[in-house]
C-alpha cells in the first residue's frame, strides 16, 4: 500500500511516497524537500513532486499531511505564507481517497511507534514496558508537548497544550528570571522561557542581572539586539559552544537546566514507562549539554519523588523526519 506524506512547515516542505509491506514495516520510495516561496500554493508543491518523480496519484492510497497550525473543518491557513490548505481540494484534484491533516506534534507522537534504535540517543536505558504511555516534549519556535496511549497496541496520540503552563523556577536564579519576565509579562509560561525566542528571554536577563559580573560579548549584542532576520537563540548557542562566551554559557546552562525540569514534570505527570522522548532540532543540537551532569541533576530533582522516574527510559530524537513517517502511518492507518 502506497502512502503520500508530507510535512508543511513555513520555511519549507517535504513529501514522501512511502510503501508499507507489512505489519508497521515502511519502505521509502521517494522523498523532495521544496521551498514554499517558490510556489503559489501546496496543491503545486504536490503537482511538483508526482511530475518531478515521475509517479500518478492514482497510485496513492492515502495521504496525510501534518502542519504547525491549527486544523479546522479539514482546512489550515498558514501564518507566514497566504496559503489556505484544504484536506477536499487535494483529495478531489488528485483523485486520492483519504487525505487528512493532521497537527505537527500530533504527526510526531505517532512517529514515535516507528523509530528505530539508530534514530535514537539513548540518555537513560530505565525499565521499558511494552503498551504503557509515550511521553513528548520538544522546544522549537514554541514548546510542544504531547503524550501516546495505546488501545490493543494501536497508539492514540493526545495532543496538549502543556507548554503554557505555569513555569515553575526551580532555584534562586530561575526565581531572578521569573521576576524579570514578569516585568514583561502578565503572565510566564514554560514556552517563554523554553523554545528559541524563551533562550532569547534568558539571555536578555542575563545580560541584565547585576548578580553576573562578565562584560557583553559587543559582536553577540549586536546580533541579539539586529532588526534584521537572524536567528537569535542560534547565535547564543554559538557563542556558548563553540566561543566559551560566558554569558551565552550562563544563558544556555539556565535553558538546559529548565529543559530538564520541565522533562522531569512531564515524567511525574504521565508516568511514561513506554518511553519519554526529547524530540526537536534544538535537543540535536544540544546534545552534548543534554546528555551531561547538568541536565541530570535537574531531571531527577523531584525531592521525595525522585526515585520514580529513575526507571523511565529518555531517548532524544534523531531522525529529523519523525513527523513525516508519523504521516505516513496515519495516511496507512487513519
Amino acid at each position: 500500500m502506497i502512502v503520500l506524506s508530507g510535512d508543511i512547515g513555513g520555511t519549507n516542505t517535504r513529501l514522501q511516497l512511502a510503501d508499507f509491506t507489512g505489519v508497521g514495516a515502511i519502505k521509502v520510495v521517494k522523498r523532495n524537500d521544496y521551498i514554499n516561496r517558490d510556489y503559489t500554493n501546496f496543491t503545486d508543491i504536490i503537482a511538483a513532486f508526482f511530475a518531478g518523480n515521475g509517479f500518478s496519484s492514482t497510485v496513492v492510497a492515502g495521504a496525510c499531511f501534518d502542519v504547525a497550525g491549527p486544523i479546522v473543518d479539514e482546512t489550515v491557513k498558514l501564518t507566514n505564507l497566504p496559503w489556505v490548505i484544504k484536506s477536499n481540494d487535494i483529495r478531489e484534484q488528485f483523485k486520492i481517497a483519504k487525505v487528512a491533516l493532521i497537527n505537527d506534534f500530533v504527526a510526531i507522537g505517532y512517529g514515535l511507534g516507528m523509530l528505530k534504535e539508530q534514530d535514537l540517543f539513548v540518555l537513560q536505558q530505565g525499565k521499558a514496558r511494552a503498551g504503557e504511555v509515550k511521553a513528548y516534549l520538544g522546544a522549537g519556535t514554541g514548546l510542544g508537548v504531547g503524550f501516546v496511549t495505546y488501545d490493543h497496541g494501536v497508539p492514540m496520540v493526545h495532543p496538549t497544550e502543556g507548554g503554557h503552563v505555569d513555569f515553575a523556577p526551580a532555584d534562586d536564579i530561575q526565581i531572578e528570571l521569573l521576576k524579570f519576565l514578569r516585568t514583561k509579562h502578565h503572565r510566564v509560561s514554560f514556552e517563554r522561557v523554553l523554545s528559541g525566542p524563551g533562550l532569547v528571554n534568558i539571555y536578555q536577563f542575563v545580560r541584565s542581572y547585576k548578580g553576573f559580573a562578565e562584560k557583553e560579548n559587543p559582536e553577540l549584542a549586536l546580533l541579539v539586539d539586529s532588526k534584521q532576520k537572524v536567528d537569535v537563540a542560534a547565535a547564543i548557542a554559538e557563542y556558548a559552544m563553540n566561543h566559551s562566551d560566558p554569558l551565552a554559557i550562563k544563558a544556555l546552562n539556565i535553558f538546559v537546566r529548565i529543559y530538564a525540569a520541565a522533562l522531569g514534570n512531564l515524567a511525574l505527570t504521565t508516568l511514561p514507562f513506554g518511553g519519554l522522548y526529547i524530540v526537536g532540532g534544538i535537543a540535536q543540537k544540544l546534545l552534548s549539554l543534554i546528555n551531561s551532569k547538568l541536565f541530570f541533576e535537574a531531571f531527577g530533582d523531584k525531592g521525595r519523588v525522585s526515585d520514580v522516574i529513575k526507571n523511565i527510559p529518555i531517548s532524544v530524537v534523531l531522525d529529523i523526519d519523525v513527523g513525516l513517517q508519523g504521516a505516513a502511518w496515519y495516511a496507512w492507518n487513519g
